[in-house]
This record gives C-alpha cells, structure tokens and sequence, in this order.
C-alpha cells in the first residue's frame, strides 16, 4: 500500500501508484462510490489520503465479488457482515452446483474412455448440472433449450449478435460517461432488454437467472466476454433511473 500521510494524487498519478486504471476511477466516481471531494488549485479534482484508503477498501471487497452497489452501502454505514453474509452463502451454493458438475463431467471423461462416447441421458445431465453450477434451475433449462429448439440455430444467433451490438453500445456510452438518464442510454437499455427476453422467450425467471449469474460471477466472466464490466454497469444504472430489466 501507498504512503497516504498528507499526500495529495492527481487521477493519473493515483492510478500509476495503485495499479488501477484512470477508467476505473472515473467510472468509481460517476457511480457515487469514490468521489474526492477537494480540488487543486488548477480547479482539478484531488484524491487525499482518506481517498485512498477507501480505494483499497473498496479493491480488498471487489476481489470478494461483490457488487459495486452492495460495497458503496457497505461503506457508508451499511451492514457488512450481512453483506458478506449473503456473499457467503451464494458462494458456497455454486460451490455445491460445481461439485455436481465435477462429478458429472468425470464421469462422461470414465464414459469416453470405456466406450468412446458418452449416452445422451449422461450429456442431457452434464448440461442440467452446468447449467445449475450457473444459478439455472432445471426446469429453467428445459424452457431454455425449447426455446432453443423453436428458433433454430440461425434466429438464436441473430440475437447473439444483436446482444454484442448492444453491449458495445453500451460499453462507448459508459466510455464517455453519459448520463444512464439520457434517452440514448434510455432506449438502449430498453433495446437491451428486449433482447435479452427474446433469447429467453419472455421468461422472466430465466432472464431473472442471467441477471443473477452476470451479478454473481461478473459480466466479463459470466457472458465470455460479450460484456464489459463498464458496460454493464451502465445498463444497471440506466435500469434503475427508470427501466426495469426484463420489463
């Protein structure tokens, strides 16, 4: 950690000395979570050492994958160990769903071996315990691949491609720091939407669940990359100005 005793940072130098990028910052401050409230004589904004420690706060309960909203309340007076609490028992809920995929994945590796290829009753329950491992229930992976099934690989691709589309919207309007307020965030988020729900079919539990994974796990992560962090951060936001996701 930094010396933070009666030092003052510019953003640049905060982040060469942090490691975390000027984005990062940005972003920290347009969200409420890391605002540095004094300014340089040039007028620019100023991080003390109070700053800091709250940055490293904030790094040391990111690294625990807690969204950003919950460590801002957290922060600011809220009930941590609840916080922790709930982190906790999702934690070890996807714990339980990864074991079962572990055992079913070794087990198709033991049906490889032995015969060359796995039966279809062992792939349909591999997919049903990854999708679990994914905060999916099994009947919301049923309604999934019917789905699936009813649009055909074509349609379904089209709207994986208009889903990327959205998220690199999304990612340059976070990128340029637009209010989650203006109508082009606006209407972007209700493009969004609309197209998460038709991949689901309008069902609201399994759009609910991707939503939940994307929280759990982290956008980049959850999505393989389609979506940015930045980004989806912003559709939140434009989401709860005053479009409700899934709606």
């Amino acid at each position: 950690m930094i010396d933070v005793n009666g030092r003052r940072w510019k953003i640049g130098e905060l982040a060469a000395a942090t490691g975390v990028t000027v984005r990062t910052l940005r972003h920290f401050h347009q969200i409420g979570l890391l605002c540095p409230a004094e300014r340089s004589a040039a007028g620019h904004r100023v991080y003390t050492g109070d700053d800091v420690r709250r940055l490293y706060r904030i790094l040391a309960l990111r690294e625990l994958r807690l969204p950003l909203g919950e460590i801002a309340d957290s922060l600011d007076g809220g009930d941590l160990r609840a916080t922790i609490g709930r982190q906790l028992d999702q934690v070890e809920r996807r714990l339980v769903g990864q074991r079962e995929l572990h055992r079913r994945l070794r087990g198709l590796a033991e049906a490889l071996r032995a015969a060359g290829e796995p039966s279809i009753d062992q792939l349909i329950q591999t997919m049903e315990a990854m999708m679990q491992a994914g905060h999916f229930t099994p009947e919301q992976l049923a309604r999934f691949r019917a789905r699936h099934a009813e649009m055909g690989q074509e349609e379904a691709g089209g709207w994986m491609e208009r889903l990327s589309g959205l998220a690199k919207e999304a990612a340059a309007q976070a990128e340029r720091g637009t209010d989650p307020a203006d109508p082009a965030v606006q209407e972007l988020a209700r493009r969004w939407s609309e197209a998460v729900a038709g991949l689901a079919g309008g069902d609201r539990s399994v759009v609910s669940a991707i939503y939940g994974k994307i929280d759990a796990e982290g956008a980049e992560a959850a999505t393989k990359g389609l979506l940015s962090t930045p980004a989806w951060d912003h559709l939140r936001r434009a989401f709860a100005v005053g479009f409700a996701p899934g709606a």
